[in-house]
């Protein structure tokens, strides 16, 4: 399975069943939103936004619309008519946003204006990379940062996140996290490794607990909703 048909569970598992509309930043080829709508019966749209051109042409017969388009090269998306008219403010029950605010030069710009087309109740689902990861520690240590086709150490990996830094993200967007989820794949090597920083940790004032519980995530899947005044 190649990285445009992977689908993210803990993404999938947050999408409410009764959803009506839906957008997808980052579709790939679209095996997220197959999946989707197979789960949501009452779904009538589905727009999916890709920079790919060949995996957009893939996606299209999993969407009801997909638009190519560098989201950094957007701004704020009026000057776009194509996609405004697709994608109008106040109008889809979730905006999914997997593995791609990493990606973006300004993924802050991104964030607020996929948050204006949010309806009141709609959620953003985000998954973002963990740079506090075990991963990160062991190869430091070692004076490497690896480059990889994917993962943490993706070579296309413009910005880099800690939990704390995705919520500030989420928030400087004007919207409240309601829940995270991490996504962690069990291992003793990491486990082993955030236990030896622990002395390091206390003498930092950080809660060493906090530490080994972060570094085993290697992604978090945020959801946020909009601050309504």
């Amino acid at each position: 399975m190649s990285y445009f048909d992977n689908i993210n569970p803990e993404i999938y598992s947050l999408v409410s069943a009764d959803a009506k509309r839906i957008l997808e930043l980052g579709c790939g080829a679209g095996a997220l939103a197959e999946a989707i709508r197979k789960k949501c019966l009452n779904l009538d749209y589905y727009l999916g936004i890709e920079i790919d051109p060949t995996q957009a042409k893939i996606a299209e017969q999993h969407t009801t619309r997909t638009l190519v388009r560098n989201l950094d090269n957007l701004g704020t998306w009026i000057a776009d008519s194509e996609l405004i008219e697709h994608a109008p403010e106040s109008s889809f029950d979730h905006i999914i946003i997997g593995d791609v605010l990493e990606h973006l030069y300004d993924p802050l710009n991104t964030l607020k204006q996929a948050t204006k087309r949010l309806h009141s109740d709609g959620t953003i689902i985000a998954c973002i990379p963990n740079v506090q990861h075990w991963s990160v520690f062991f190869n430091l240590i070692k004076g490497s940062w690896p480059t990889e086709d994917q993962g943490i150490f993706d070579r296309t990996h413009i910005r880099w996140f800690t939990l704390d830094d995705m919520v500030r993200l989420f928030q400087d967007a004007d919207l409240q996290v309601s829940n995270i989820v991490p996504r962690e794949f069990p291992s003793e090597q990491g486990i082993s490794i955030m236990e030896d920083l622990e002395p390091l940790a206390r003498n930092l004032g950080i809660d060493p607990d906090m530490l080994i519980a972060r570094g085993q995530a290697l992604q978090f899947v945020l959801v946020g909703k909009r601050n309504i005044e």
